[in-house]
This record gives structure tokens, sequence and C-alpha cells, in this order.
């Protein structure tokens, strides 16, 4: 669900109207207040609510790519993803706070915001055209996959570590070719929502590989 339909002319052929960069950042904005709801509610369901965030975001995702042209019901989808996605977080750093790790989802949040940042500002500037990344970036995304199913049956930490550290790499290049993307993207406001859904999900995969680095950085300093 990652590469969803939108226009995407070559860097140096055309500009994106300023209003779909706005529409796609206020989307994002807001998603974070949906987000940090959605935590929430996560930490009152306590485990039940991580198979209740996987099949949500996953039908959201679905909906969306059916009615992503449906105003108000394509915004309503994005933001209730963005709130089963949050219901995961809020497990997932409730794992690492029981652990005495909370300093470590800090520093993974502080790390994550300014990698962004500098990818982002690095993809908006440059003259290099970035859209021939999005095969190789698919490539890897199914290798990626691929390793995780692996790792359920392999109590390696170096593997985990190694299939971490290769999934953090993977979204920074999603985190360049997604702003990149939407720099010289056009369309409406479906479009905008398709193309929040892409960097929500690129920063916030981002995020979990580099909380899952530090906690495995963390745990071997004990």
């Amino acid at each position: 669900m990652r590469d969803m339909n939108y226009s995407y002319d070559r860097p140096m052929e055309r500009s994106v109207p300023g209003t779909l960069v706005g529409q796609v950042m206020g989307l994002l904005a807001f998603s974070m207040l949906f987000t940090a709801g959605g935590a929430v509610v996560g930490r009152m369901l306590g485990p039940g609510g991580m198979l209740i965030s996987i099949v949500g975001s996953i039908g959201c995702l679905i909906a969306l790519w059916f009615l992503k042209t449906k105003p108000v019901v394509n915004l309503g989808l994005f933001y209730a993803f963005s709130v089963f996605e949050g219901m995961a977080l809020g497990l997932i750093i409730d794992s690492y706070v029981a652990r005495g790790l909370g300093s470590v989802v800090i520093n993974a949040a502080t790390t994550t915001a300014g990698l962004t940042l500098a990818l982002g500002a690095y993809a908006w500037t440059t003259k290099r055209d970035l859209s021939g990344m999005g095969g190789y970036l698919m490539a890897g995304l199914l290798a990626v996959i691929l390793a995780g199913l692996v790792g359920i049956f392999i109590q390696s930490t170096m593997f985990h570590f190694i299939v971490s550290a290769a999934t953090a790499m993977l979204f920074s290049g999603y985190v360049m070719y997604d702003i990149q993307r939407l720099k010289y993207a056009e369309g409406g406001s479906g479009d905008a929502i398709l193309m929040a859904v892409s960097i929500y999900l690129s920063v916030f995969n981002l995020f979990l590989a580099i909380l899952r680095i530090f906690g495995f950085l963390s745990s071997s300093d004990e």
C-alpha cells in the first residue's frame, strides 16, 4: 500500500502548486493529534488493542484506495487510520517505558524528527532527480518484510539489529522520495490525502526502526 497513485513529473519539468503542499502538511499536522489520541486509547485497551490497530489500519488503507475521491469520507478514513496507528504506537512505547527505557523513546523521537527535517530539506532543495529510487525502495521494502518474517523464527539480536538498521535506511530513502514527489506532484484533495498517508508511514516506520536500534544499543550497554 506504499506506492499509491498520484501524478509525479520529473523534477526539472514542473513545480507543484503551493496549495497541495499546504494541504498535505496540514493533514500531517492534524494527524499527529489523532495519533496521540489513538496512543491513549491503545494504552487503555492493552495488548488486545494491537490486533484492533492492525486490522483497523489495513482496513482504512484499503478503503482509502477506493474512496480517495470522496470528500469528507476520505478525510475521515485518514484520521481514523491515524488513530489506529496511534493505538499501536502507544502500546509499543508502553513496552519500552515498562522496561525502564523511557529515555530511549525520547532519544528516538528526537533523532527521527531531526533526521526527517534534514532528509526533507535535502529532497526539497536538491537538483537530483530522486524518482528513480522508487523501484529500489519497493524491492527493499519487500526484502525487509521477508526478513521480518524470517526473524520470527530466528532468535538472534544481531540479526534483528541488522534488519532494523536496514529498515531505517529504507525509510530514510522513502522520506526523501516522498518529499520530492510532493514538491512536483499535482492533484486534488484525494491526492493530498494519499500523499499524506505515504509521508506518515515513512516517518512512522523510520521512528520504529530507530527506536528498535536504540533499544538494542541500550540493552547491550547494561
